[in-house]
C-alpha cells in the first residue's frame, strides 16, 4: 500500500514540475517579445503591472552577480526535492507542492544557463520586487509544504478518528 502511495507522489510532483517549467518559460518567451524594459504595462491599476527585468541574483536582488551560487543551489534543491518525493515523506499534497517547488526552480535555473539571469516582469502593489511565475510556484510550494508538514498529521488524525467506529 505505501508503495502505490509513494508511486503516485512521485507521478504527481513528476507531472507538476515540467508543467510549472512549461508555464514559466512560456510567459518569459511572452515577456522577452512584448515587453519593454524601460516601459511599464498597468494590468490593474495601483496593484498589478508587466515590465520586462532581468535579476542575477536572488529574490530582492540579493547577491546581484553571484549566478554560480544560484546554479549549485537550484540544482541542490531539485534533487533535495526529488529526494524528499521519493522518500514518501510529504503525501500527494506535499508532493505536489515539492512539484511546483522543483519546477520553479528548474525554469530559473533554465534562465540563469541560457541567460545568466532571470527573466521577471511581473510587479504587484506592496510585493518588494518584479517575480515571474516560476518564483510564484517556489514561494507557494513551500508555503503549501510547510502547512501539510505542519498540519498534515491533524488533518489525517481527525480524519481518521471520524471513520473509526464509535465504542
Amino acid at each position: 500500500m505505501a508503495t502505490m502511495a509513494r508511486r503516485r507522489d512521485v507521478l504527481t510532483s513528476g507531472a507538476i514540475a515540467p508543467l510549472v517549467i512549461a508555464a514559466d518559460q512560456a510567459t518569459k518567451v511572452w515577456a522577452r517579445g512584448s515587453l519593454r524594459p524601460d516601459h511599464e504595462v498597468t494590468v490593474i491599476s495601483g496593484w498589478l503591472w508587466f515590465r520586462l527585468t532581468s535579476n542575477s541574483g536572488a529574490s530582492l536582488g540579493l547577491l546581484r552577480g553571484h549566478n554560480l551560487v544560484f546554479l549549485v543551489a537550484s540544482i541542490l534543491v531539485v534533487a533535495a526535492v526529488a529526494v524528499v518525493v521519493i522518500r514518501g515523506a510529504p503525501g500527494t499534497v506535499g508532493a505536489a507542492a515539492l512539484g511546483a517547488v522543483a519546477g520553479g526552480a528548474s525554469s530559473n535555473l533554465i534562465d540563469r544557463v541560457r541567460l545568466g539571469s532571470v527573466i521577471d516582469f511581473i510587479e504587484v502593489h506592496l510585493w518588494p520586487t518584479d517575480f515571474n511565475l516560476a518564483d510564484a510556484a517556489i514561494r507557494l510550494g513551500v508555503l503549501v509544504f510547510v502547512l501539510t508538514l505542519l498540519f498534515g498529521r491533524s488533518w489525517r488524525s481527525r480524519r481518521n478518528a471520524a471513520s473509526r467506529p464509535a465504542g
